[in-house]
């Protein structure tokens, strides 16, 4: 599969949260430009968003994350993926939750053919 950056879901799953939280549409409609300019690195895509967070007067008070996908297991990954948003973000690591579901073969992620990450969070002023 293709992907316009590092195909990082959980960077890119988090990066739409916080831009429809602002107002604002999805990661293509101000990242693609980026892209075009030879950024493929997910986390240089959070940065923008994180700046516009406090363009806007915004803190990050919670962030809750979802990842459904047959492979990998990631639930063992768990704290290095928390210290990973913890650091990237500049959150307490118990603002940040993750949870992984296999789907079970119940979907078309819980039958191998992708990663689904749906994130959701509470911006304050």
């Amino acid at each position: 599969m293709d992907a316009d950056s590092d195909g990082d879901v959980i960077l890119h799953s988090l990066c739409n949260a916080f831009s429809s939280a602002i107002g604002e549409g999805s990661l293509d409609t101000w990242a693609g430009e980026m892209f075009q300019k030879g950024v493929t690195d997910s986390k240089q895509f959070l940065l923008v968003i994180l700046e516009k967070i406090n363009k806007h007067d915004y803190k990050i008070s919670n962030i809750s994350i979802a990842i459904e996908a047959k492979e990998p297991k990631l639930e063992g990954k768990r704290e290095e993926i928390q210290e990973k948003l913890v650091s990237l973000v500049g959150i307490e690591k118990d603002r940040v939750g993750l949870t992984f579901t296999s789907g079970e073969g119940l979907t078309s992620f819980g039958n191998g053919k992708g990663i689904q990450a749906i994130s959701m969070v509470l911006l304050e002023k």
